[in-house]
């Protein structure tokens, strides 16, 4: 399949960063953050990497702006979902071009679109263009499980001056504005230990806690949380997602627990969620929140919209959207807490992230490049 020599280059990138395994955990982040660094600084960007934990980086850059106008952050994750290997069709770390398609871990969540939002940065220094805002690149570690990337970037103030965040999530190149929020909780159920035989004259649950915690699951299976309708946003939803206890199979389970994750929609607060938990969870069980990150939701007339279907529309002829996604992004954490509103378009499709064979659309990868490019200019003039 024959591509233009600015596409390419951007297969070539997103296939050197698929080659760095960063599973998180451990994340080991900094092998694929330095190859981006490398790229940045052969184009006269300065790239600053900071570190979070050992072998965990984040990735920020800026091509200076006037100052005119708030600038514009384009956020990504170097970390991937883990990988069953016996359960691929080929080598998840080799980028295997195959039809359409460019394979492996982190093509479409999100090394694909991190590498086009990089090369959209450089060549718009190779233009020598003069934004009137601050075009920012935030890459950041350990988006899949704790956000802490993200959060560091925030606390340490890399967005000082930015005005929107522009996520390359995977959306199939159409543009989101809402995304769910997860609620990630424990409900440990508590028992009486003893040995099963000599419980015969014992009834109803038998002080059992795997008893206990599996009636607990029927009746959170059903609950009903009453949430505000979205305009993008489908209702909110619970799953639980481990369970864990009991000490064998003879003996009488003194403790067991589950971890549920509950994806919060606008209008439905995680206090909200766990008092309604609380209220039909019974005597013996506890709750334990371990995380939040709240949903986020830009209004669909927000000028940053507008200019982002506007980009769209510049590059492919159409604009898909606005729409709204269940997945999180870092903008859970980023956007809250600076107050920034929120477009995602990514090259991956949604539903990708951890797949099997994951693979990108090798199209919708190189145009991304040209919409994150547009983006850039609509917003910032330049």
């Amino acid at each position: 399949m024959p591509f233009a020599d600015d596409a390419q280059e951007t297969i070539a990138l997103t296939r050197a960063l698929i080659a760095e395994n960063t599973i998180d955990p451990p994340g080991n982040e900094i092998a694929a953050a330095r190859i981006v660094a490398g790229r940045l600084a052969a184009a006269g960007i300065e790239p600053v990497l900071d570190e979070i934990a050992p072998g965990r980086v984040n990735l920020s850059a800026r091509l200076p702006g006037t100052g005119e106008r708030p600038g514009l952050a384009m956020s990504a994750h170097f970390d991937t979902i883990g990988v069953e290997r016996a359960r691929w069709s080929r080598d998840p770390f080799a980028g295997e071009i195959d039809g359409p398609f460019l394979y492996g871990r982190g093509s479409a969540d999100m090394k694909g679109g991190l590498a086009a939002m990089a090369l959209a940065m450089i060549d718009l220094a190779k233009a020598k263009a003069r934004p009137k805002g601050d075009l920012m690149l935030a890459f950041s570690a350990a988006e899949n499980s704790s956000c802490l990337g993200a959060k560091r970037l925030v606390s340490d103030r890399r967005f000082d001056g930015i005005g929107a965040l522009l996520v390359s999530e995977p959306t199939g190149l159409a543009v989101l504005v809402a995304e769910k929020g997860p609620l990630w909780f424990r409900a440990t159920a508590q028992g009486d230990y003893q040995h099963g035989a000599f419980t015969e004259g014992r009834k109803d649950d038998r002080g059992n806690a795997i008893v206990r915690l599996a009636r607990f699951i029927d009746r959170l299976h059903d609950l009903d949380l009453d949430a505000p309708a979205h305009r993008h946003l489908k209702p909110p939803t619970i799953t639980v997602g481990l369970i864990r206890g009991g000490v064998g199979a003879p003996f009488i389970a003194p403790e067991a627990s589950c971890d549920v994750d509950v994806r919060l929609v606008p209008g439905l607060s995680a206090e909200m969620v766990m008092r309604k938990v609380a209220a039909m969870a019974g005597p013996h069980i506890s709750l334990e929140v371990l995380d939040v990150k709240p949903p986020v939701d830009t209004p669909d007339d927000h000028p940053f919209v507008a200019e982002s279907l506007a980009a769209c529309a510049d590059v492919l002829g159409r604009a898909d959207g606005p729409s709204g996604v269940a997945y999180y992004s870092d903008a859970a954490i980023i956007c809250p807490a600076l107050d920034l509103p929120m477009v995602i378009i990514g090259p991956g499709e949604i539903g990708m992230s951890g797949r099997i064979d994951e693979h990108v659309s090798v199209g919708k990868l190189v145009t991304s490049r040209a919409i994150y490019r547009r983006v850039a200019q609509r917003m910032l003039a330049c």
